[in-house]
Parts: C-alpha cells; structure tokens; sequence
C-alpha cells in the first residue's frame, strides 16, 4: 500500500466495549491505529491489555516519540496528552488542574496537521464534546469521518455532537467500522 493510513480513534465513557467490538473485526492491513481516550487519571490503565485479547494485531502503549509504525494499534496512556509530530507520537503531562479533558481533540487536531499519512479519524462512546474540533480540522484536511451509531454506543454525546456539526461521513456500529475503512482505501 503506497499510502500509510492512520485510524485516529477516540473515546470516553463506554468506549471500551466500542473499541473491543471495533477490534474484534480489524484485521492487519497495513494500517495505523492510534487510539485516544479519556482515562481515569489515578489508576493504572489496563485497556493496552483489554484489546490485546480483540486484536491480531500489536497492541502497544505510548512511549514518548515513538515511531509510528504500521499494523501497530497505539494507545494513549493516562495522565498523558499525545500529537503527532514527524512521524512520531509525542505525549506531554496532562494538566489535571483543568477538569474537562481535550485530549481527543489535541490529538486529532496534530492529525490533520500532519503531512506524511491518510487520515481516518473515528468518534466512539462518550460524554461531552471531545473530538469534535479535531473532526472538523480532519474533515477540512480531506480525512474521512466516522462516528458511532448514537443508539449503539454507552454514552452518545460526543458521537451526537460530530453527526449534528456536520462532519461525518458514516454512521455507523463499531464492528462495522473496519470494512467501511477497508471499502475508503480501496477507492
């Protein structure tokens, strides 16, 4: 595959079982999956093992300026902020005194910046608004969207609030989401 794809996926609340469903029907493809949550910061997070178990493919934890390397699935771990920056992910502390966390949408944002990789950036489970800034700029940038069908996810603001602003492509449940990524590379 001449291009290099990133599959940007974030999630909070319920996104766990979003993710698991997702990966249950991922196979290796040559694709980079780099997963952003919102992660309990007092606690160890245990979802780079919780997916292993749904995943033929690698499931590592973010280390600071790791390469980004294909059929990887890259997660983000807690009290941490991530972008992207040539070629690699970058994290910086997360600042706990500001209650409402943005990280999905600092990393998105970085994502559509970038210019060595295909965007493909995903709205899973959660409360809030998280991601959909960072939609918009991928959108703008030429990625594709997709976001989880509201009544299929745990907590369906965040999916809601992209759907509502306008930038999604699909709509769809997560164990539909790897062939609808699969049917956008072929074209």
């Amino acid at each position: 595959m001449k291009d290099r794809y990133i599959v940007a996926l974030g999630a909070s609340s319920g996104g766990t079982a979003a993710l698991c469903s997702f990966f249950d029907n991922t196979l290796p493809d040559g694709v980079t999956y780099i997963i952003t949550t919102h992660m309990y910061p007092y606690q160890k997070s245990l979802l780079t093992q919780i997916l292993q178990k749904h995943s033929d493919i690698e499931v590592c934890e973010v280390e600071n300026q790791m390469q980004i390397l294909s059929n990887m699935i890259y997660v983000m771990p807690e009290n941490k902020v991530m972008y992207i920056s040539d070629g690699k992910l970058m994290l910086e502390d997360r600042d706990l005194a500001i209650k409402v966390n943005y990280a999905i949408d600092i990393f998105f944002q970085s994502l559509a910046s970038d210019t060595l990789f295909k965007k493909i950036a995903i709205v899973l489970s959660g409360m809030g608004v998280d991601g959909t800034k960072g939609v918009q700029a991928i959108a703008e940038a030429g990625g594709y969207i997709i976001a989880q069908k509201p009544l299929s996810a745990q907590e369906s603001s965040m999916p809601l609030n992209v759907i509502k602003k306008g930038f999604v492509d699909d709509i769809l449940n997560p164990k539909q989401m790897p062939g609808a990524i699969i049917e956008y590379m072929k074209h």
